[in-house]
């Protein structure tokens, strides 16, 4: 029986807070409240991106929240597949390079993906808020428990 992969990808426009949910959940799993998951691996851009590998009890998640055009979006999820990881979580634009990019890894390393869009607030005035912040680590949360379902299935 061939075990099943997936790529979960939180695709929306820019600026609609795919980084912020998906660092989110990189702190989830590599806190106290999941021991289970150990923290192997992990990289940044100059920006505020992020690429790490945690092991839980020999089935690996990598989250990567590279997804923009003209990103190291390709480099970084190849990396998370030839891992062999069981889930990859990342981000991606709503067309265009990035999603072919995210269709072209699942196709090429037999992955099933798994699309997602967060909340996004219009007024800008709401970014950084409590609201905002409050939603993302709901979002987060949410992802997380994703995260715990496919590595048992």
């Amino acid at each position: 029986m061939i075990e099943k992969k997936y790529i979960i990808c939180n695709y929306a426009r820019a600026n609609w807070g795919k980084t912020e949910t998906l660092l989110e959940v990189i702190n989830i799993l590599n806190s106290k409240n999941k021991p289970q998951y150990e923290l192997i691996a992990k990289k940044t851009d100059t920006y505020k991106d992020r690429w790490c590998h945690f092991n839980n009890n020999n089935k690996h998640v990598v989250i990567s929240t590279q997804g923009d055009p003209y990103s190291y979006q390709h480099d970084w999820l190849e990396e998370a597949a030839k891992t062999e990881a069981k889930v990859i979580l990342t981000a991606s634009r709503t067309k265009g390079s990035t999603v072919r990019t995210v269709y072209e890894i699942a196709k090429k390393y037999n992955y099933e993906i798994v699309w997602f869009n967060n909340f996004y607030f219009e007024n800008q005035l709401f970014i950084g808020t409590t609201p905002a912040i409050e939603t993302r680590k709901i979002e987060a949360e949410k992802i997380a428990e994703i995260i715990d379902i496919l590595l048992n299935k």
